[in-house]
């Protein structure tokens, strides 16, 4: 699209409406490129939830999940959304007074394009773009026209997060050493040069990159940083940094890593918070509004004037985002300066009309005692395999009962009109865990002791067990399908019939060695081994595993040993 075509940009532009909320920009950010792209309808009652709440602005986060002229491999088979859906939708906002910035990725973070031929010869390495070569910015244009064509916004966050390798694969080879953050400066140059010939006026920059570099820091957290470089000239013009941390319990933390990011550049600076949808069937609430009421606090006394409250869907897209609602009111209600709990609760409850710690029933599967981690064990356990189970040795002896009372909890409100399918997902989950957890276990001790009759028993539990997942598969089919395009389930298809076969499998393993058609199942006879490293922040203090533990964050760390997906 050539400049002249360029469509006329609203004058109005942040929305500004009377909630009470101090910020120019406060908005949700949420995840269209882990398999679970929005479909519209859901989507709109997304941003008809967001507006009556006061957030005023939508960023959909898109690495390659959007129609590209002319790149028939950009996003394909993975649902991406449609130029005719993006500007459908951009309008339907506009209605609601929020305003949709595009978001893409123009650096790291495009794996998904690098599997097809097309695009081999602008990947730098690992999911990283080739700087400095002409056909990576003929891409990048193309993205960034595409943006201009369907959004209003004149805002567009280009991210550029987390290209730890940048420069360091075809980049090295074809130019040798440089310092990356010599590289990072001229390709946001680049980048911003042609943003600003689409007439984008703010371009958001994720900030780890030049945080890191600049400080000379290994670690983006690391709040006693000090910038070691030039960084007058780093921040291009028109661009503005992103800070994004969705971890710390301390508005010190923020409040020191706020002044960094300022330190690099301040004008225009953005603060990303996140609710925690990632790496689980079920949310972090409770976690996140911890983290939420400190980081908001301390960008509010920090001059911060931008906000994103960030939905991420990492490792399948498998939480739904609903289920992330009282984290989104949280945050509105304290930018709204309402900080007390009572209060807040109960203004949850007239707006959806649920109360606020039944609705936090749904975090129980995620909760740890201390909560200053989020684990995961339902997700754990369903991919735990029976006869290998990796995570065996992880799970206290409580982890029956725990489920148990889950099961119990969770079971009225199924039958929420509204929210009922969220709960009812979670709920045939525990079911399966409760009756999973401690099968492997079992099994092997009555291997060990050589008690056939108890293996007869045990493999007729496998295809109970299997009878529930079945159960579980199709709840979740239905939440999927309530929120998302059909794409991308394919993936908990794979997995979760995975388990299905799997169960089955072993169930049949136990026959055969009942029935002495062999005499030996190898797998039962493997030492088990601890698999959960001493490096993790509170090994040994809490009952769970977290999501910062080795071997437990990904299905593929989880689901086996042997290699799983990409690699040999």
């Amino acid at each position: 699209m050539a400049m002249k075509e360029r469509k006329t940009v609203m004058s109005n532009l942040p929305f500004k409406r009377e909630t009470g909320i101090p910020f120019k920009r406060f908005g949700v950010r949420t995840d269209c490129s882990r398999n679970a792209v929005w479909n519209v309808p859901a989507l709109k009652k997304w941003i008809d939830i967001i507006s009556r709440l006061g957030y005023n602005t939508l960023t959909l986060y898109c690495e390659d999940t959007y129609e590209l002229e002319g790149e028939p491999y950009f996003g394909y088979g993975r649902g991406r959304f449609t130029k005719a859906e993006l500007k459908e939708l951009n309008a339907y906002a506009r209605e609601r007074q929020v305003e949709m910035i595009p978001g893409t990725n123009t650096l790291a973070h495009l794996g998904s394009i690098f599997r097809w031929a097309h695009y081999a010869e602008i990947n730098d390495n690992a999911d990283i773009l080739l700087c400095e070569d002409e056909r990576t910015y003929a891409l990048i244009e193309k993205m960034i026209a595409t943006a201009a064509e369907c959004f209003d916004s004149r805002v567009i966050d280009i991210n550029m997060d987390e290209a730890d390798m940048l420069g360091r694969g075809k980049y090295y080879a074809k130019h040798g050493p440089d310092k990356r953050i010599e590289i990072l400066k001229r390709h946001m140059n680049r980048v911003c040069e042609i943003a600003r010939k689409y007439g984008f006026e703010m371009i958001m920059i994720s900030g780890d990159m030049s945080f890191r570099l600049a400080t000379h820091s290994d670690s983006y957290s690391n709040t006693k940083a000090v910038v070691q470089e030039d960084v007058s000239d780093l921040i291009p013009e028109g661009a503005v940094l992103k800070y994004w941390d969705y971890y710390k319990r301390s508005k010190e933390d923020y409040t020191a890593l706020t002044k960094v990011h300022q330190q690099i550049k301040a004008e225009g600076l953005w603060y990303q918070c996140g609710v925690w949808t990632w790496h689980a069937f079920s949310p972090e609430n409770n976690y996140s509004t911890g983290a939420i009421r400190n980081s908001l606090q301390a960008a509010m006394e920090n001059g911060v004037e931008n906000i994103n409250v960030c939905f991420f869907g990492d490792d399948g897209g498998e939480c739904a985002r609903f289920a992330g609602l009282p984290g989104l009111f949280y945050a509105s209600q304290i930018a709204k300066g309402i900080d007390d709990e009572a209060t807040i609760k109960a203004n949850f409850e007239k707006e959806f009309g649920i109360p606020y710690d039944q609705f936090l029933l749904i975090d129980l599967t995620q909760r740890n005692e201390t909560e200053e981690y989020c684990v995961h064990p339902t997700r754990y356990i369903l991919y735990n395999d029976p006869f290998i189970g990796l995570m065996d040795m992880t799970l206290p002896e409580s982890t029956r009962a725990d489920h148990e009372e889950l099961v119990k909890l969770l079971a009225p409100l199924c039958k929420n009109k509204e929210w009922g399918y969220l709960f009812q997902t979670m709920h045939d989950l525990c079911a399966v865990t409760a009756e999973k957890c401690d099968i492997g276990t079992r099994i092997r001790a009555a291997y060990e002791a050589g008690d056939k009759a108890r293996l007869g028993e045990l493999a007729g539990e496998l295809r109970r067990i299997r009878d529930l997942v079945e159960k579980f598969y199709y709840s979740f089919r239905n939440q999927w399908m309530r929120e998302n395009k059909p794409h991308g389930f394919d993936v908990s298809d794979v997995r979760i019939g995975g388990v299905m076969t799997r169960l089955n499998h072993c169930a049949q393993r136990l026959d055969e060695f009942v029935a002495g058609k062999v005499d030996r199942i190898e797998e039962l006879e493997e030492t088990l081994l601890d698999v959960r490293t001493p490096l993790s922040p509170d090994y040994g203090k809490r009952k769970y595993l977290n999501y910062w533990d080795r071997n437990s964050r990904y299905y593929t760390e989880i689901v086996s040993a042997n290699w799983v997906g990409k690699g040999f």
